[in-house]
């Protein structure tokens, strides 16, 4: 099989399994297409992790050995995010107390091995470098939760009742993010150097803020479009007051009904 091919077989079909299955999964309500869309996702991602060995010649097998590397990290902090969430304020479904430690626990140790692959010897490194796609990931993964766990601290404080410990819990992740960058911008870690994550950081920076700016001029123009549209509407005609035969119609049937009780009697 040619090069280009197993590229094509091997990384884009697989992601385009990923995605498919992702939707059929989540969105469908037939459970047969649910599962369908189950193993189309793990097949996807299954084949995207084997890279490094399906297509070793390709600079794409880097993003690859990347999903390998977080794959135990990613399943330790949506379990254990999971049962924090239902273990909370939930009507129906509650978890215990002790599912609720147990995902705290999970989550604490994700976080700490994803805070090992930057301080410690587990960075993942392809294939015999750190891999490149680990430093676009990292301050970007962190830019992301300043950004989701402060708009949900704003968001909880507008709409909702007694959060206060749901706008805690996004004000530590804030912080958390907030130092963690500091951090990485001001001292090596074993294998990476403080001067290229604060040069990966502002570009992170600006891809995010690009999309923000753009998600907001796509919102501004929709509600353009939609405020045109309802202008070039004609006005809705008005009826006219009834007269007065209908005025003396709709006395007589509110008499009948309500003098239906004294007949009765």
């Amino acid at each position: 099989m040619e090069e280009a091919t197993q590229a094509f077989v091997f990384f884009w079909v697989a992601g385009l399994f990923v995605v498919m299955g992702a939707m059929l999964a989540f969105f469908s309500k037939v459970s047969r297409q649910r599962r369908l869309g189950g193993a189309l996702f793990g097949l996807g991602l299954l084949s995207l992790m084997l890279t490094p060995w399906t297509l070793s010649f390709s600079p794409s097998s880097g993003f690859g050995h990347l999903l390998g590397s977080l794959i135990g990290p990613a399943v330790l902090l949506a379990v254990g995010l999971y049962q924090i969430a239902f273990s909370g304020h939930v009507p129906v479904g509650r978890l215990t107390r002790t599912d609720r430690n147990i995902g705290v626990a999970m989550v604490v140790v994700g976080v700490l091995w994803l805070e090992a692959m930057h301080w410690w010897v587990l960075t993942p490194t392809y294939p015999a470098e750190v891999n490149r796609y680990w430093y676009i990931f990292w301050p970007t993964m962190l830019l992301g939760v300043l950004v989701c766990s402060s708009a949900t601290y704003a968001i909880v404080g507008l709409v909702g009742e007694q959060r206060q410990q749901e706008q805690r819990l996004m004000l530590v992740s804030a912080s958390l993010a907030i130092v963690l960058m500091l951090l990485g911008s001001l001292f090596d870690g074993p294998n990476v150097d403080h001067e290229r994550f604060a040069t990966e950081l502002l570009f992170a920076s600006a891809d995010i803020f690009g999309v923000m700016v753009g998600a907001a001029v796509a919102v501004l123009l929709f509600a353009v479009v939609l405020a045109f549209y309802e202008s070039q509407q004609p006005v809705p005609k008005r009826l006219d007051p009834p007269n007065q035969d209908q005025l003396e119609k709709a006395s007589r049937i509110i008499a009948q009904h309500v003098g239906g009780e004294g007949e009765d009697e």
